[in-house]
C-alpha cells in the first residue's frame, strides 16, 4: 500500500499546468491595469508572468503521461502556459525596441 498513491495528489500534480497557465495570464492583466492607471506600482508584475508559465510548462513535461487520462485539463493547461509566454515575450520585445529607440534618437 505504500506504493501507491492518493488521486488526489495526482489531480494536483495534472491541474498545476492550468493554474500557472491562468496566473499567469492573470499577471499580464494586472500589468495591464497597472501600466494605464497613475500609480504605475503594477508595472513590475509583468516578471512573475513567464516565471509562473516555464514552472507550467515544466509541470507539463513531468506529467505528460496523464495526457491519455485528462486530454482536455493537459492541453487547456498546455495553450494557457505557452499564450502566457508568448504574450510576455511580445511584451518585452516592444518594451526592448522602444528603449531601443529612444536611446538612439529615433523616438519621434
Amino acid at each position: 500500500m505504500t506504493g501507491m498513491k492518493k488521486p488526489s495528489e495526482n489531480l494536483i500534480m495534472i491541474f498545476i499546468p492550468l493554474i500557472m497557465g491562468l496566473l499567469s495570464l492573470l499577471f499580464f492583466v494586472i500589468y495591464l491595469w497597472g501600466a494605464n492607471h497613475a500609480p504605475y506600482h503594477h508595472i513590475d508584475v509583468i516578471i512573475f508572468s513567464p516565471i509562473c508559465s516555464v514552472i507550467g510548462v515544466i509541470f507539463m513535461i513531468i506529467t505528460r503521461k496523464s495526457r491519455n487520462r485528462y486530454p482536455m485539463i493537459w492541453l487547456s493547461g498546455l495553450v494557457l502556459c505557452l499564450l502566457g509566454l508568448a504574450i510576455c515575450i511580445l511584451v518585452f520585445l516592444l518594451l526592448a525596441s522602444i528603449m531601443i529607440a529612444a536611446f538612439n534618437g529615433e523616438w519621434l
